[in-house]
């Protein structure tokens, strides 16, 4: 006698069932595991991008209040600082000269906010690129703009240490 096709199908669900079940457990495994193990590469990594984010911020906060030597320790000697499109010079090139310019010009700002900001480290380099709205008085006038700006960073022995600056603006739309 022949058994119809739904009443096979309701003999083999089941076992249909705990095949799937019994795969996707296996199968999902790994991933619970990995989910278990301490997070410790994880943290360090973020402490290491926190440190370096800090080295930027810090650079910033010199040369936005003159404090030329501050931001010249923030940098390794061999630093290269360029701005839209202009090489500004190596660190004591770059303190010595422009830095004092971009300083003076930076007590006009009257605003500044991250838009956005992303970083990464290895072992010896990182980057911390950002993203920043200000607003400034430039010859009388209240201008908006937009300033990116990207810090390559290198680990010494006395922590990270900014290698290369490279900063562009354009006018805020």
């Amino acid at each position: 006698m022949a058994t119809s096709p739904v009443t096979r199908y309701l003999h083999v669900r089941p076992l249909f069932l705990a095949t799937s079940l019994f795969l996707s457990t296996l199968l999902g495994a790994p991933a619970f595991a990995q989910s278990t193990q301490p997070a410790a590469p994880q943290a360090a990594q973020a402490v290491a991008q926190d440190e370096a984010t800090k080295v930027v911020d810090d650079f910033m906060t010199a040369l936005a209040g003159n404090q030329l030597e501050a931001a010249r320790q923030a940098m390794t000697p061999n630093a290269v600082v360029i701005a839209n499109g202009l090489v500004l010079g190596t660190r004591d090139g770059y303190i010595d000269g422009a830095a004092k310019a971009d300083a003076a010009a930076m007590k006009s700002v009257r605003s500044r906010e991250l838009i956005h900001r992303d970083s990464q480290v290895g072992a010896q380099i990182g980057w911390v690129v950002s993203e920043k709205r200000m607003v400034g008085d430039a010859a009388g006038q209240m201008r908006a703009m937009v300033l990116t700006e990207t810090f390559l960073l290198a680990k010494t022995p006395s922590g990270w240490k900014i290698s290369g600056i490279h900063w562009s603006s354009r006018a805020a739309g």
